[in-house]
């Protein structure tokens, strides 16, 4: 029975899944398909070749119905999601294991992986971006990537998924405090004077905040009115 592209492209992801690039030998890729090492090759012509199949294939499996839907909120949370649940299952990222197999003698290797966090990142960044103006949709999508792919240590050592769900959670956090519009100009200043951009501030600073302007308009507002009681009352002494 012949072997296709896809099948040998499955076996070599799976392994350097678990084993990295290093760990991962052509003839280990011919020993999972059912080839002899030779037969292979006619098909590829080395382990390098293999590594932007393997790649594109990963994206695809996760991403690839991934689609934008005008609620940029709701669909970065099911991407996250999707992305999350995927390592959580598989313990450790294809990816990752390559990135950390990067050397200089191996350009193609280099190229492919960055290409391929490149998209992860593209892709969160076009869908905050339907809602979120640039720079924040860019160092959310950024700090995305960053956190959720560096709690895959701990999946990876131990099995431990907490990390990678506060992660989780705190991303969702930061999301909803960007899906939160602060209008008043005197709560934004305080925001800015605060965090640096209001925007970057956290839903519990933007609360503190309003609550802070509302409370300095109601002193001024007191103050007023005791202006004007105790000038009525000096009319009468």
């Amino acid at each position: 029975m012949k072997t296709s592209k896809n099948k040998i492209v499955i076996a070599a992801r799976d392994l350097m899944r678990d084993k990295g690039y290093t760990g991962t030998s052509m003839q280990d890729v011919a020993n999972v398909v059912g080839l002899k090492k030779g037969s292979l090759y006619s098909h590829f012509p080395g382990k390098d070749a293999l590594v932007p199949e393997v790649l594109t294939l990963t994206f695809s499996e996760i991403f690839g119905d991934i689609k934008a839907t005008g609620n940029w909120r709701a669909d970065y949370e099911r991407t996250l999601n999707r992305l999350i649940n995927v390592l959580t299952s598989n313990r450790r990222c294809v990816g990752m294991h390559l990135a950390y197999g990067l050397d200089d003698s191996a350009p193609v290797l280099h190229d492919a992986v960055a290409e391929f966090f490149g998209a992860i990142s593209g892709l969160f960044h076009d869908l905050i971006r339907q809602g979120v103006p640039d720079p924040q949709a860019h160092t959310l999508s950024v700090d995305t990537l960053t956190a959720v792919e560096g709690a895959t240590l701990w999946l990876a050592l131990h099995g431990d998924t907490q990390p990678i769900q506060r992660a989780r959670t705190a991303l969702l956090d930061r999301a909803n405090s960007l899906a939160v519009d602060t209008p008043c100009e005197k709560v934004r200043a305080l925001l800015t004077k605060m965090v640096g951009d209001w925007q970057q501030a956290s839903m519990v600073e933007k609360c503190l905040a309003e609550r802070l302007i509302d409370a300095e308009d109601e002193l001024i507002s007191l103050r007023g009115a005791l202006a004007g009681q105790a000038e009525a009352e000096a009319c009468f002494r």
